[in-house]
C-alpha cells in the first residue's frame, strides 16, 4: 500500500482534457470540430489523458439506478430509437451526460493535475455544466461512483438552503479544483429542442481561468439561441450574489434610520458598494453593534468594511465567426473537403489554448495538417468564403417550429434573462453587447463583393471589435 501511495504522490501532474460532442455528434466521415480537436491532441504522452464522449448513439440508453450505459441488443431497437428523440427533443440525458464526465475526472484528477473542458453544441453546455458542479460541490475522491449521482442531485437544486447543503457537502467529501481551460463552440441556450434545461453556473464560474467561446453570426432558429457566457441569471442564481444582495438590503434599512453620516459613507465606498460582473466583485462585510444606532444617529466607528480577497478574474472572450451552427462547430462537411468555415473556429481555438499556456500538448505531425494551417488567400479556397449552411434552409422542417408560438428566451444587456411567447419567424441572433467581438474573417468574407454577405445577427453596427 505505502509503494502505491508513493507512485501517486511521485508521478508528474496531468492535463485531463474531457471533450463533449454534439447532439449527434460522433467519429465519422464527417466529423465535427470536437473529434478533429481530440485527432491533435498528443497521445503518447503520460503527461495527459484525453477523454471524449459522443453526442448519442445505440449506447444512449441509461441502466436504471447505476449511469452506464446499456450494450445493442439489451434492449429493442424501437425502445432505443425513442429514447434517441426524448433526448433530441427535451435533454433526456443531459444529466447522464455531465455525470460520465465527472466520473472521468474523478477517477484520473490527483492533486496538481489541469482540468481542461471542450465542447459543441450540447456538448458544450454539458462541458459548461461539468465546471459548474465543480464548483459547487467539487471532486469526489476516486471510488465513490455512489456518492456520484448523489453529488449531482445536490449541484442541481437552487436557493439559500441548497446552496449551504452543497457547500456542506464539498466540505465533507469532495476537492477543491481548478478548471484552467474551457474551450466551447456555439453553446445553445436550449439544450433540447422541444424544451430547454437549465443547470446552475453554466454562464458565469469563477472556478475557470481561461474561457473561450465561438459563436455563430447567422444561426437563426428558435431553439438555437446562444447561451453567452459571463452574464448571471439572477442575483439568487448564485450565492456570491445572493449575500452582496442582503448586504444593500441592510445597508439601506440602516440609512432609512441613520443620520447623513452613513449617505457620506456610502458615497465613500461607492466603488466597492457597486453590482459588479461576478469576476470582479469584491465581498464587503458589516459589522455592527447594538450600539450602531442610538436615537436616530449613526456611530460610523461601529461600522467596519472589510474587504476579502475576490476570486481570480476568469479571462474570458467570446468571438463571433460567420456562418450557422454547424458552421461553427463542424461536421456538415465530409472529412476530404479542405475548406470550410468551421476550419477557421478550430484553427482559432488551437491558437487560443496555446496562448494560454494551459499546458495541452499536440501532436506536431498533426498540426502541420490542414485546418491548423491557414488556407490560402486565393479567393476561391479560402476558408472564410466557405458555403454557409442554413439548416432553415436545408432542412425546411425546422420551419414548423419558426411558427410555432413557443417560449423566446434572452438576455439583454445588463445580463437580465427575458422570456415571451412569440412567433420567432426566423429572426436573426440578437447580440445584447455593445462592441462585440467579431473574427476578421467576418470582414473577409463581407469584403468579397460576389458573395453579397451581410451577418444576420442584430447588432448595433459599426461598434463591432475585429480580432
Amino acid at each position: 500500500m505505502s509503494d502505491i501511495g508513493g507512485s501517486e504522490l511521485s508521478r508528474e501532474p496531468k492535463i485531463l482534457i474531457a471533450t463533449f460532442d454534439g447532439t449527434a455528434g460522433s467519429y465519422n466521415t464527417a466529423n465535427s470540430n470536437v473529434v478533429k480537436f481530440v485527432s491533435l491532441l498528443k497521445k503518447d504522452t503520460d503527461c495527459q489523458l484525453s477523454y471524449y464522449q459522443q453526442g448519442y448513439s445505440s449506447l444512449l440508453v441509461i441502466q436504471a439506478g447505476v449511469g452506464t450505459y446499456f450494450s445493442p441488443g439489451v434492449v429493442s431497437p424501437m425502445f432505443i430509437s425513442l429514447a434517441k428523440i426524448l433526448d433530441e427533443a427535451f435533454a433526456w440525458y443531459l444529466d447522464e451526460h455531465v455525470m460520465e464526465g465527472y466520473r472521468f475526472l474523478m477517477d484520473n484528477y490527483r492533486s496538481g493535475d489541469k482540468i481542461c473542458l471542450f465542447g459543441f453544441s450540447r456538448g458544450a453546455y454539458t462541458a459548461r455544466a461539468l465546471a459548474g458542479m465543480l464548483y459547487k460541490v467539487g471532486l469526489l475522491p476516486k471510488s465513490n461512483l455512489q456518492q456520484v449521482r448523489f453529488a449531482y442531485k445536490a449541484y442541481k437544486q437552487t436557493g439559500k438552503v441548497a446552496n449551504e447543503f452543497a457547500a456542506g457537502f464539498k466540505q465533507t467529501f469532495s476537492r477543491d479544483v481548478k478548471v484552467e481551460f474551457v474551450g466551447v463552440w456555439d453553446t445553445v441556450q436550449s439544450t433540447g429542442v422541444l424544451m430547454s434545461r437549465n443547470l446552475p453556473f453554466t454562464d458565469s464560474n469563477t472556478l475557470i481561468k481561461t474561457f473561450r467561446h465561438a459563436l455563430a453570426l447567422d444561426e437563426h432558429r428558435v431553439r438555437f439561441q446562444p447561451e453567452l457566457y459571463h452574464r448571471s441569471r439572477s442575483d439568487t442564481a448564485d450565492p456570491e450574489y445572493a449575500e452582496m444582495s442582503k448586504f444593500r438590503k441592510a445597508v439601506g434599512e440602516l440609512e432609512n434610520k441613520a443620520s447623513g453620516k452613513i449617505s457620506s459613507l456610502r458615497n465613500k465606498f461607492q466603488k466597492k458598494f457597486k453590482k459588479k460582473s461576478k469576476c470582479e466583485e469584491v465581498e464587503v462585510v458589516v459589522e455592527r453593534t447594538e450600539e450602531t444606532i442610538v436615537n436616530g444617529e449613526a456611530n460610523v466607528e461601529t461600522l467596519v468594511c472589510v474587504d476579502i480577497e475576490p476570486e481570480p478574474s476568469t479571462d474570458v472572450l467570446e468571438v463571433w465567426f460567420p456562418g450557422c451552427h454547424s458552421d461553427i462547430g463542424g461536421g456538415n462537411v465530409a472529412n476530404c473537403v479542405e475548406v470550410s468555415l468551421a476550419q477557421n473556429t478550430l484553427r482559432w481555438m488551437v491558437e487560443q489554448v496555446i496562448q494560454s499556456q494551459c499546458g495541452i500538448l499536440f501532436d506536431e505531425e498533426a498540426l502541420e495538417r490542414s485546418p491548423t494551417i491557414p488556407s490560402q488567400p486565393n479567393p476561391e479556397i479560402c476558408d472564410a468564403l466557405a458555403p454557409l449552411f442554413d439548416e432553415l434552409q436545408l432542412q425546411k422542417a425546422w420551419w414548423l417550429l419558426e411558427i410555432m408560438l413557443l417560449p423566446y428566451a434572452w438576455q439583454d444587456a445588463c445580463g437580465k434573462w427575458h422570456t415571451k411567447w412569440s412567433f420567432h419567424l426566423g429572426k436573426g441572433r440578437v447580440i445584447p453587447y455593445q462592441h462585440p467581438n467579431f473574427h476578421t474573417s467576418v470582414q473577409e468574407r463581407m469584403n468579397y463583393a460576389p458573395l453579397h454577405y451581410t451577418p444576420r445577427a442584430i447588432y448595433q453596427y459599426g461598434q463591432e471589435v475585429f480580432v
